[in-house]
Parts: C-alpha cells; sequence; structure tokens
C-alpha cells in the first residue's frame, strides 16, 4: 500500500519533530513557542489557509479540488506545570516547571506530519482537510473558544479525528469504542458557613467543619445506595479548607470536588442529590451552605457509524485495533462532538521500557507508536 510506505518514511521526521517540541512545552494559554513552531512547520507545506487562533492557536486548510466532504483533525498543545525527570535523553525539557507529561507533544508531530503527507498527496485529496491545533486542553478547555473563532467553518467542517497516547494500552495498538468512551467532568464549589466561637464554649457557635464532615460522609452515598449499581458514576471531593485555630470552633469551610459520569442525566441526579444534602444540614445544623457547579466537558461519545467507518477503513480482522475500555478521565475533545460527528480513539504506547502513567514526571514513549496514528488518521481521509 503507497500510504502505509509513505508513513514509515516518516519514522525520523516523526522523532525529529516530537523530540522538538518536547523541549518547549508550555502551560495553557501560554504556548507561544510551540504555535511559532507548528505555524513555522506548516506555512513550508503552502496550505489553503494558515491562522493563528485564540492567541496560540493554529488552524491549518488543505483544500480538495473537488471534495466530497471537510475533515478535521484536532492536536492539543499545551504541556502539564510538572518537572521533568527523565534522565539520560538529550530533548529534555528546557522549560523548568513544565513537561509534556501527557503525551500532547506526541499528538503534534503525528498531525503536523499527516499535514505533510496531505500536502505530498495534494492533486489526489478527495476531502478538505482541516487541522487545529487547540491550546488548553489540560486547563479550561481550549475547545469551545477555537470553535467560537470560527475552527469549523470556512469551510464547513462534516466530522473531526483525535487520538490520545495511552500508556495503559500495549504498544502499537489503537484503542477503539462506539458510544461513551471518557466521561464528562463536571466541577462542584461548597461553602458551608457556621459561626465561629471559643472552642471550649461550642454552644455559642455553629460549627462549620462538624457539618461538613457530615456532608462528606452523606455525600458518598449517592452512588452506592442512591443509584443503579450498574450506572457508573464517581463523586469525589478532594480539597476542604476551614477552620483558624485548634480551640476555635470552625466558622466557614469550603470545600472542593468533581463529579463524573458518562450519562448528563446521571450528572443532574448527583447534583441535585447533593442541593438536597446541603438543605438538610442548614435545617439540621443550623448553617448556610453555596454550591456552584460547572460542567467543564461533556462525555466523549463516538459515534457507532464513524467507529463502523474505522474499522472499514483499517480493515475487519487487523490485530491494530481492540476494544477501548470506558475511563472516568475527561477530553474537552467532547466539545466538537456536541457540534459534529468525531471520533477519538487510544493510541497504545505501553512496553517494558515505557511504564509510567500520564502527568508522571517520567512519562516517555517510543515515537515509533507514532506511525501506528499516522497511518490509522491517513486512512480516515483515503490517502493513496
Amino acid at each position: 500500500m503507497k500510504i502505509r510506505s509513505q508513513v514509515l518514511a516518516m519514522e525520523d521526521e516523526l522523532r525529529r519533530v516530537r523530540r522538538d517540541l518536547h523541549k518547549i512545552p508550555e502551560p495553557a494559554w501560554t504556548e507561544k513557542k510551540t504555535s511559532a513552531y507548528i505555524y513555522s512547520y506548516l506555512k513550508e507545506l503552502s496550505p489553503d489557509q494558515l491562522e493563528i487562533l485564540c492567541g496560540t492557536g493554529v488552524r491549518a486548510v488543505f483544500m480538495a479540488q473537488h471534495p466530497q466532504k471537510t475533515v478535521a483533525f484536532r492536536a492539543d498543545i499545551d504541556a502539564l506545570p510538572v518537572n521533568e525527570c527523565n534522565e539520560g535523553i538529550d530533548y529534555l525539557s528546557t522549560h523548568p516547571g513544565a513537561m509534556h507529561a501527557c503525551g500532547h507533544d506526541g499528538h503534534m508531530s503525528t498531525m503536523l506530519c499527516l499535514a505533510k503527507l496531505v500536502c505530498e498527496n495534494r492533486e489526489s485529496l478527495q476531502y478538505n482537510v482541516v487541522f487545529l491545533f487547540q491550546p488548553a486542553e489540560e486547563a479550561d478547555g481550549g475547545a469551545r473558544p477555537l470553535m467560537e473563532a470560527g475552527a469549523l467553518t470556512h469551510p464547513d467542517v462534516d466530522e473531526i479525528y483525535g487520538q490520545h497516547l495511552w500508556p495503559y494500552l500495549p504498544a502499537g495498538k489503537i484503542g477503539i469504542k462506539a458510544g461513551p468512551l471518557m466521561s464528562n467532568m463536571c466541577d462542584v464549589n461548597i461553602r458551608i458557613t457556621g459561626r465561629g466561637a471559643h472552642g471550649a464554649r461550642p454552644q455559642n457557635g455553629v460549627d462549620a467543619l462538624v457539618a461538613a464532615a457530615s456532608f462528606l460522609s452523606q455525600a458518598q452515598t449517592i452512588v452506592s445506595r442512591n443509584m443503579d449499581p450498574v450506572e457508573t458514576a464517581v463523586v469525589t471531593f478532594g480539597k476542604i479548607s476551614g477552620g483558624e485555630a485548634r480551640n476555635v470552633i470552625c466558622g466557614s469551610v469550603e470545600i472542593e470536588g468533581t463529579v463524573r459520569t458518562f450519562d448528563q442525566k446521571r450528572a443532574e441526579y448527583i447534583m441535585e442529590r447533593l442541593k438536597e444534602m446541603l438543605r438538610g444540614l442548614e435545617v439540621s445544623m443550623g448553617v448556610k451552605t453555596e454550591i456552584e457547579v460547572e460542567i467543564a466537558y461533556p462525555p466523549v461519545v463516538n459515534p457507532k457509524e464513524l467507529v463502523e467507518r474505522a474499522v472499514e477503513k483499517i480493515g475487519r480482522g487487523d490485530e491494530t485495533l481492540v476494544p477501548a475500555e470506558e475511563v472516568m478521565i475527561a477530553e474537552d475533545f467532547a466539545c466538537y462532538q456536541e457540534k459534529i460527528p468525531g471520533l477519538f480513539v487510544f493510541l497504545g504506547i505501553q512496553d517494558a521500557e515505557h511504564g509510567e502513567s500520564l502527568h508522571s514526571s517520567r512519562f516517555n514513549f517510543d515515537e515509533k507508536n507514532l506511525l501506528v496514528g499516522l497511518e490509522f488518521m491517513a486512512r480516515m481521509i483515503d490517502l493513496p
């Protein structure tokens, strides 16, 4: 197959680009060097459109002569605020306190090399191809601002594809699944207000800390006692702040948490139960409560039609494709799926040498695995 030989010939380029980008990690909305590198690389390919969106996002469009449709590919470009601890490599992060510990350097290099393949096969393009290099996936989500800036228009995008390096999947495999793949993410902020008093005279106060302890215990019964056991959900409160001194009745407490589900109705039910529990605290303990809920990302849900199409393009029975498991990690690729059909897959990078989890300060991978992701994406646009 012509495209396979073209992909295999990209190995050195993939490695070079990935390592270039690995050296210059930048956290959300500060990806200036990264954006400049991407823009410069794409400019050499002479796309029909090339622009900066939202400060550091980059969009490139390659137009077909007689397009059947328009297909987009998305790569996230931001890094994590992590000090890299990999030793003995010559492409270590040059930015202290920042690292591509989630594989975004791999996502970017794959998409840049895909753009190069598109350029080399320009005369035979059947579809318009749009490349979106999106900032801030790890923070407040750059997908929506990018769309608001026109990322999916002129030409109007019909479908979009994305992938995530996955150290929990064997190297060289692509995890694919129709339906829910990754959870939604709801941020929950709660404030419980009582009345401070001397710790030796508790009758003069209203203890917000005791109320918070009661609430946290109750909240953990929502999934275990209020929901069907076959329904998947997570309620986690990971931060609590309150109190002034060991001998003072606590006057106020702030609690931060997250709710993860694969279904928005379940999330709404959980939120209502949390609100009911807080109202109960007001009555039973005399405190005042406030709750703020922000649905940061919807769930990633893959359309069956796009999964079937991918299976046909790769070939039924091809051992590269394996079933993916649902995970409670969120991903703002889901925001694109709210607007247009989109397929998100996992690219396996787990091997004997590289076993660190995502967000680890020692995260690393063999760039040969990127060839698998590159060929997968190339087949989605029927490159010859």
